[in-house]
């Protein structure tokens, strides 16, 4: 019985979309953010430096988890990524008042490398048992990370109001630890079922991956293709990595009351579930790049108007930075699977992450000597540059 379990591709698609949830972590500090700057002191910069820094370190733990795949297995990787990122939540969770460096090592840089490793699993291991719907798997799998939004956000306000940042972190911690434990049941597909079909006599007819030369990830940074999708996932970044943190406290600046910010943050959270469901899925229909191109059209109208916007209009464009945003995560690992092949996605598509994880790491550096309304004009201007590197890929 279990054996029939273990390579029921359906099941494997529920595990690693149940799991996914936690790695929902960074679209919770947004909430977090207001308290780590009361509770340590620190100026709104350093106080949103651990979410940029778990987005850019993001990157390297994807590279980690796809190197280690293919020398300890999928699950083994999963499982160690996953404790890895726990014990930086927890370095966080008690991190003394006079160290808020330790919330953005545990955090930000434990905690990327960490979730990065095992969120890498997570989204290649479904693929494989789905060539032949690929972007709609990839979408329900990294839409419940969106999902963990809309759940994890009111949740971690509520604790954060009545026992504190630390306390929340803690908390934060436990929930994601026990869901890990999904890991244990993760089952790769066999290479018949990734290079021929499903296994159910259906056939990737749109990509011929079993014709499809599979890339290794010095192979792939050989090719001309290979930087401009680096180059358009970067410029795709600073939007939301430049919103996301402040949603809460830049809408309570720009005329929102507390409960309507917490509730633009909500919304902002099913808006993110639904471009990392529907991106994938349209994909799948009408192509990777026309995707992309709605996509950054889409960022750049709204990135404009963010710089002058107030009340509900700021919460609306802050909901469409996130739809892109959940669009982006979403199409691009199958952008990549596609023109570089399945057998090494996870390292493959964490080198293509490396150019948007430096721009998120930046994106503090912008906003501290920009400032706001400047940083959100630059992040416009970086939409306008990916169409144009869209058009390359």
């Amino acid at each position: 019985m279990w054996k029939e379990w273990k390579s029921n591709r359906y099941f494997i698609l529920v595990v690693a979309a149940a799991v996914n949830f936690v790695h929902g972590n960074p679209y919770i500090w947004t909430v977090f953010q207001p308290y780590m700057q009361k509770e340590f002191g620190v100026s709104t910069a350093v106080s949103s430096q651990p979410f940029t820094l778990i987005i850019g370190v993001f990157a390297f733990g994807n590279m980690i988890g796809g190197y280690l795949q293919h020398r300890i297995g999928a699950k083994k990787t999963m499982l160690y990524g996953s404790l890895f990122m726990c014990l930086g939540f927890l370095m966080a969770a008690l991190a003394p008042q006079d160290a808020p460096w330790m919330v953005s090592l545990g955090y930000g840089v434990i905690g990327g490398l960490g979730s990065g490793c095992a969120f890498s699993m997570l989204v290649a291991v479904p693929q494989g048992w789905f060539p032949d719907k690929r972007g709609l798997v990839t979408g329900i799998t990294i839409g419940v990370i969106g999902i963990s939004g809309v759940v994890m956000n009111p949740l971690c306000d509520w604790i954060l109001s009545r026992k504190g940042f630390h306390f929340a972190m803690l908390i934060v911690t436990l929930i994601y630890a026990v869901l890990c434990l999904g890991g244990f049941f993760l089952e790769e597909a066999p290479e018949e079922i990734q290079r021929r079909g499903t296994g159910n006599g259906e056939m990737d007819e749109m990509w011929k991956e079993k014709d499809q030369r599979q890339y290794t990830v010095v192979e792939m940074m050989k090719t001309k293709r290979y930087y401009w999708i680096s180059l358009a996932m970067a410029l795709a970044g600073p939007a939301y990595v430049l919103v996301n943190p402040l949603m809460k406290s830049l809408g309570m600046e720009r005329g929102l009351t507390g409960a309507q910010a917490l509730a633009g943050v909500t919304i902002a959270s099913v808006a993110n579930i639904v471009g990392r469901v529907a991106a994938p899925w349209l994909s799948d229909k009408i192509g990777r790049k026309s995707v992309v191109y709605l996509l950054f059209i889409l960022a750049m109208f709204s990135s404009f108007g963010l710089m002058a916007a107030g009340g509900i209009l700021f919460a609306a464009l802050c909901s469409v930075i996130c739809m892109v945003y959940g669009g982006v995560v979403s199409v691009f690992p199958v952008l990549v699977s596609d023109c570089f092949g399945m057998k090494h996605q996870g390292t493959n598509f964490g080198a293509v992450m490396i150019g948007y994880g430096i721009a998120s790491v930046l994106c503090p550096v912008l906003l501290e000597t920009a400032g706001q309304v400047n940083a959100l004009l630059a992040a416009g201007v970086c939409c306008v540059a990916g169409l144009a590197a869209t058009k390359k890929i």
